[in-house]
């Protein structure tokens, strides 16, 4: 019986992109169909809303409405369509990632160029509403910050900040905003992506420069709020000595894989999460045929991996055998130019 589930993928505006597309994914054998378009300047990232009904995107650029810097705009889901609620300004340029404390009816925007975390709150209808703090990061000794991702940490106390630039790790109350605790990551391995384990113990971060994933005990009532337990490389060793940058990290719905993305290699990393102690074995890694691996985002039953290949201007499917932490293409794709975000509708995942 063919199962069909909605998914949407933001695009930077290159080659032809319309704004962000809503796909339908057949989850039996991977085939996709595009079901609509919305408008929207170089939507980059997404965040689906469940308890709004709601899709956030960042516009990732260095003007908004005649304006230095870029914004963050908000879409109410209905049926297969996105309509157009309200955009707000993100005060620096280039904001990259974009993701909502729902418990705070809060919005979290990290802009890249100019190291701001900006948070605003949202309305009733899901629109955004007005900024409740920006946070500036420092720039010693003239090296500048430029922040990649933030998400609230499990327990709803914290928010987690990645600095790609400064090479940091924060934590900031979630009420207050005030900053109580930093990592420092090693110098120049750029701190890109964070997930949590799903029972909230183990903090994971993907260096986008020296390719490695950095695992972390979460001890909130500790001093050394985040313990480094963990670092293991994303690289295959196949002799591939070239430029890579690592992209998107992923958790599996049952928490007991993760998978991280290498640009320049090509290729998905699979690895087994010790369930008792957060550590990681590697499994495997898969080659992908296109260039650039951007994002990618699991159905919510986590038989199937939903990739967008940026450079190559195309969206794949992949099966995933949970019992062996196998990627297999399904030999399906569709193209779209510039995918840079892929999530699926049907979950916030």
């Amino acid at each position: 019986m063919e199962k069909w589930m909605k998914c949407y993928v933001g695009t930077n505006s290159l080659r032809g992109s319309k704004g962000i597309y809503t796909l339908e994914i057949n989850t039996q054998n991977g085939e996709m169909r595009e079901v609509s378009t919305v408008e929207a300047d170089d939507s980059a990232y997404l965040y689906v809303s469940e308890k709004r009904k709601c899709l956030y995107a960042v516009m990732e650029s260095l003007e908004y409405k005649g304006v230095p810097g870029g914004g963050v705009a908000a879409y109410r889901i209905e049926d297969n369509k996105l309509s157009f609620l309200n955009s707000r300004y993100a005060y620096g340029g280039w904001p990259c990632h974009v993701i909502a404390d729902e418990e705070k009816d809060s919005l979290l925007v990290s802009v890249f160029r100019n190291g701001l975390l900006v948070v605003y709150g949202i309305n009733q209808d899901g629109s955004i509403g007005e900024e409740r703090r920006v946070e500036h990061h420092q720039e010693p000794n003239g090296r500048m910050s430029h922040i990649h991702a933030s998400m609230p940490t499990p327990d709803g106390k914290y928010i987690a900040v990645a600095d790609c630039g400064l090479d940091y790790i924060y934590l900031y109350d979630a009420k207050t905003y005030q900053k109580v605790f930093e990592w420092k990551a090693p110098e120049d391995s750029g701190p890109r992506q964070l997930r949590f384990s799903p029972d909230g113990k183990y903090l994971y971060m993907v260096s986008e420069l020296s390719c490695q994933i950095f695992v972390f005990e979460y001890q909130p009532d500790c001093k050394d709020m985040l313990r480094n337990v963990q670092v293991i490389s994303t690289r295959r060793e196949d002799g591939y000595d070239r430029e890579n940058y690592t992209s998107a990290l992923q958790m599996h719905p049952s928490g007991r894989y993760l998978l991280a993305g290498n640009r320049g290699h090509n290729s998905i990393v699979v690895y087994e999460v010790d369930k008792e102690t957060g550590l990681l074995m590697l499994k495997g890694h898969t080659m992908l045929a296109g260039d650039f691996c951007r994002e990618f985002c699991f159905v919510p039953d986590g038989s199937m991996l939903i990739v967008g290949i940026q450079h190559t201007d195309v969206v794949q499917t992949f099966f995933f055998d949970e019992n062996k932490g196998i990627l297999k293409w399904s030999g399906q794709e569709i193209v779209i130019p510039s995918p840079s975000c892929v999530i699926m509708g049907d979950s916030a995942k």
